[in-house]
């Protein structure tokens, strides 16, 4: 392995608030088995990991004003001017979520770096020594309206092939049970009990099974898929080709993304995405009166602060909040009060 104080000569600026150059000098680049950037990775779950990988993407691009692949970073010869001029200069450019997201996977690369011998304890604990960037911003995604949902729904039912019914199954589980799309490729016909209208939801984010529930009448659309589908085991959701025959295999999770846009479009609705599906379940729930810590379990959140975090309802909801305090007087109107002589 090499010695991470054996450097080259190139070296790598990253541009700070003032007008001096902060510089890191590029050691050779490191075996998978010793690169902290690829341990980090794989010790995370594949949806996690491309997020995450982006994010360090998007950090070795603010250092070295260019795309470069993160895994070919010399990530243990940062040190804390490094990081505290990354930080100043990815709050620039990034809102402040986005931000800490950022800094979040440069912590974990860091933490492998130190577990590998190639920072020092110390080094570690001033190099990540990084405040969040607080910060209010508009949440991400919208909530669709009830008559966006129909539309939607409507365009898949008059396609009268496999592949519409499929897609309406994909939509009322999208919609009617809020899953995720990495969540419902993963779904296999054994999963989905018609009885009571249960899915069970297998290694969520997390990694944490859970049972849920589809809404009214999803329950009844899966299952006329099922019909079309057969009852062979395997995946609740197949590739249909374009003659209209099954493909026994796995959809995949940027085929449902595929899926909802073109739907989407034929519908004439703006543009949303699959997990714009699972915010307007959320969100309509709330609307319809579900205690927030039900909504939680059904959507398979870690704690109500990320459930609350989905609810798109906007001013209209916050006027029926406020509609429901009632002032406690009289409308009758009285009689005013006597004025007495001695008031001015």
């Amino acid at each position: 392995m090499p010695e991470p104080d054996k450097l080259d000569t190139e070296t790598i600026i990253l541009p700070a608030d003032s007008m001096e150059l902060v510089t890191v000098e590029l050691p050779p680049s490191l075996p998978l088995d010793q690169n902290p950037a690829a341990i980090y990775l794989a010790s995370l779950r594949p949806v996690g990991r491309r997020g995450m990988r982006r994010a360090l993407a998007a950090i070795v691009e603010t250092i070295k004003g260019e795309p470069s692949d993160p895994l070919d970073f010399p990530w243990h010869s940062l040190r804390f001017q490094h990081t505290q001029a990354l930080r100043a200069k990815l709050a620039e450019r990034y809102r402040p979520a986005t931000v800490n997201h950022m800094l979040s996977a440069l912590r974990g690369v860091l933490s492998q770096a130190e577990n590998l011998g190639l920072i020092s304890a110390d080094d570690f604990r001033r190099t990540t020594k990084l405040k969040g960037i607080r910060g209010e911003s508009l949440p991400k995604g919208r909530a669709l309206i009830p008559t966006e949902v129909t539309l939607l729904l409507r365009v898949c039912q008059k396609d009268k092939s496999p592949k519409g019914a499929r897609d309406l199954a994909l939509v009322a589980v999208l919609y009617g049970a809020g899953l995720r799309r990495s969540e419902v490729v993963k779904l296999d016909l054994k999963d989905f009990d018609p009885k009571d209208n249960s899915l069970k939801v297998r290694s969520g984010k997390g990694g944490k099974d859970r049972i849920t529930y589809l809404g009214q009448g999803s329950g009844t659309v899966l299952a006329a898929w099922v019909t079309v589908r057969g009852e062979e085991s395997g995946p609740l959701f197949l590739p249909v080709n374009k003659v209209g025959k099954l493909q026994k295999r796995r959809l995949s999770d940027q085929a449902v993304l595929w899926i909802l846009s073109q739907r989407g479009k034929e519908a004439g609705l703006e543009h949303f995405s699959p997990h714009d599906m699972r915010r307007t379940f959320i969100s309509d729930l709330l609307d319809a009166g579900a205690d927030i810590a039900t909504v939680q379990k059904l959507a398979g959140h870690a704690s109500v602060t990320t459930t609350a975090r989905y609810d798109r309802r906007g001013e209209v909801a916050k006027q029926k909040a406020a509609e429901l305090i009632k002032l406690p007087f009289d409308s009758v109107e009285s009689d005013p009060p006597p004025v007495s002589s001695n008031d001015n």
